[in-house]
């Protein structure tokens, strides 16, 4: 049985996390710690978000930079849109480095610890989750692939075909919960068990935030954790359990076709020396410059500032990089796989109370109905939850913290060092053996132009808001 239970629920976010809804989640709050200030990577998408959480580092480090981007190695001009099978291409093209980091997973098995995740969401969220799963005796498991590949024929002969992924996901959140019990635990054993429910994030999508439908299905969720963890406590176990979310979300006002808007203004991806190749990822945009071609570059950044769904630029192009704009360093998305240009599109305050307390333009979806990808704090902050016999009780932390905090204090508690490039910290002021004070907040903004706001705690710094 799994000494560590990590269970994510897509896009939940932390006002919906309630004794009505979520009794099990909220148990576990109750008898753990609850993070009041955590907060996700940017930009605010799953594969970026599930890749950090199991290394510990922001995007521009371990190289997986959003959902959709451009991969140098692979190809200069086309955006990859990060599923099967073009991760896997990646990560055969560059000897086992999609990531450039090593995943909690790899990390583990030094220490003959075994990892399996049982993933409901998309292909590319649980690929990233542990690349090279096969070569270091762990599995991934997922309804389109697994890793090793054996693995998918007996949970299809011993389960049926997995069901398919559509609004609301109920048949998949409970046969997310069937395979992780019945399989994963009962045949693998692991040391480290992740289960990722496809919810609420895909009725979220479809229906709106915190619609009637996401509400079943994030409570849906909910009773498959309990399934889950009550099937581990009937053989003895009390594992630690950390209950995560990889973003948060806002509401879409506009809807915006951003490959139209950059061609009507000459900006193409088929221009020669000209051309600029954009990765949409819901609410922001990455943007790069095949050739090095400065004028381009000005021409760009000065058209963008101008648009009136744009919210933020971030770019290092010397040409550009003035005080104007963030720095792509700011947040976090600098490395061998940075675009050149970073729009965080526009955010307004709703009035409302969590979680609608947001909304903004998007360059896809319906107007009225959830999207992420951008820089606001409602996109920014996310569900943070542990519990177990590691942790102390009762306790709501009002200490920042992120999704790059996850690996480094599952390491802790297994008692492995944390690596130094890592850049998440322990969660040391949640641990019942391991508590030790943590550095004051440090809170750090910068008013426009640009507008950034981090928050510092112990080593760790967290981006809180970019626009």
């Amino acid at each position: 049985m799994p000494k560590i239970v990590i269970a994510a629920f897509d896009g939940l976010q932390p006002s919906q996390v309630s004794p009505e809804f979520m009794p099990v989640v909220t148990a576990l709050a109750d008898n753990g710690v609850r993070f009041t200030h955590n907060h996700a990577v940017f930009p605010t998408v799953t594969r970026a978000n599930s890749a950090s959480l199991v290394t510990g580092v922001t995007p521009g480090k371990h190289g997986l930079t959003a959902n959709k981007s451009v991969f140098h190695e692979y190809s200069s001009t086309e955006v990859v849109d990060a599923l099967i099978p073009k991760l896997p291409e990646i990560n055969n093209l560059t000897n086992g480095g999609l990531l450039f980091v090593p995943t909690l997973g790899e990390l583990i098995s030094k220490k003959n610890l075994m990892w399996v995740s049982v993933v409901g969401g998309t292909s590319g969220n649980a690929f990233v989750q542990h690349p090279n799963a096969a070569e270091h005796g762990d599995v991934v498991i997922h309804p389109e692939f697994t890793n090793p590949p054996e693995h998918h024929s007996i949970i299809t002969n011993k389960f049926g075909a997995w069901p398919p992924k559509e609004a609301p996901a109920s048949a998949l959140v409970e046969r997310t919960a069937d395979v992780a019990i019945e399989y994963a635990l009962s045949e693998l054993n692991p040391d480290v068990l992740l289960v990722w429910f496809p919810e609420p994030d895909t009725s979220q999508h479809a229906y709106g935030i915190d619609s009637a439908e996401a509400r079943q299905m994030y409570s849906l969720a909910d009773s498959s954790l309990g399934r889950l963890l009550e099937s581990i406590s009937k053989n003895g176990e009390d594992p630690d359990v950390f209950v995560v979310s990889d973003h948060g979300y806002s509401t879409i006002d506009s809807v915006v076709d951003v490959d139209a808007e950059l061609a009507s203004a000459g900006f193409g991806p088929d221009q020669g020396e000209r051309s600029v190749i954009a990765a949409e990822n819901g609410g922001s945009i990455l943007l790069y410059l095949p050739t090095d071609n400065d004028q381009l570059a000005i021409e760009l950044v000065d058209w963008l500032d101008a648009q009136e769904w744009v919210g933020a630029i971030a770019t290092d192009v010397p040409a550009v990089a003035k005080s104007k704009f963030a720095s792509i360093s700011d947040i976090g998305l600098d490395g061998p796989r940075s675009p050149d240009v970073i729009v965080a599109m526009r955010s307004v305050v709703t009035g409302q109370p969590a979680p609608l307390e947001r909304s903004g333009a998007a360059s896809a979806g319906v107007v009225g109905v959830g999207s992420h990808g951008g820089s606001s704090p409602a996109e920014l902050h996310n569900t943070l939850i542990v519990s177990g016999p590691s942790f102390l009780t009762g306790i709501d932390s009002q200490i920042a913290s992120g999704n790059i905090d996850v690996a480094p204090t599952v390491l802790e508690i297994f008692g492995i060092p944390v690596p130094s490039h890592m850049d998440g910290r322990t969660l040391s002021e949640s641990l019942v053996e391991r508590a030790a004070p943590v550095a004051p907040v440090s809170l750090n903004s910068s008013e426009p132009p640009p507008k950034i706001r981090t928050v510092t705690a112990g080593s760790a710094t967290y981006l809180c808001e970019f626009g």
